[in-house]
């Protein structure tokens, strides 16, 4: 399986790893309407990016890789974005690229998402994990009472 410590992560591991992990991401948002993380306004959501960056971080994390080599993380999320937000990928994983430390809903979102990642995958964890669900939830909820 991709999540145990490896010898080398070739681009068959990469292809794997983002599958798994973009798969995890979209079952989150099935309860999403509209699966957008942008606002009416075309804002993006900052807590929910950050979680989808925290995750993978964790993700990564897991298996050895280090999410500040900018030569791997930066295909990683750019191939996850594209799964789960088709022609938005660009935007998205450049968002927390330049905001990271910066912005505190994107600090929350990647704290968040990445602790969920880690609970979710120790020994006799129950339920999936549905921050982001959650999240983009929350975001609707405050925009329809505007």
């Amino acid at each position: 399986m991709f999540w145990r410590k490896k010898q080398g992560f070739d681009d068959a591991k990469k292809d794997e790893f983002v599958e798994a992990i973009s798969l995890m991401l979209e079952t989150q948002m099935v309860v999403v309407p509209g699966r957008s993380i942008e606002d009416a306004q075309g804002q993006i959501n900052r807590k929910a990016i950050g979680y989808i960056y925290g995750y993978v971080d964790a993700a990564l994390t897991s298996i050895g890789q280090d999410m500040s080599d900018m030569s791997l993380s930066v295909p990683i999320m750019y191939q996850i974005l594209r799964h789960l937000f088709p022609g938005h990928e660009e935007i998205y994983t450049r968002f927390p690229m330049d905001n990271i430390g910066q912005d505190d809903e994107l600090t929350l979102g990647v704290m968040k998402g990445g602790q969920q990642y880690v609970d979710f995958t120790k020994p006799g964890a129950e339920g999936a994990p549905m921050g982001l669900a959650g999240i983009m939830l929350e975001a609707l909820e405050a925009e329809d009472s505007e």
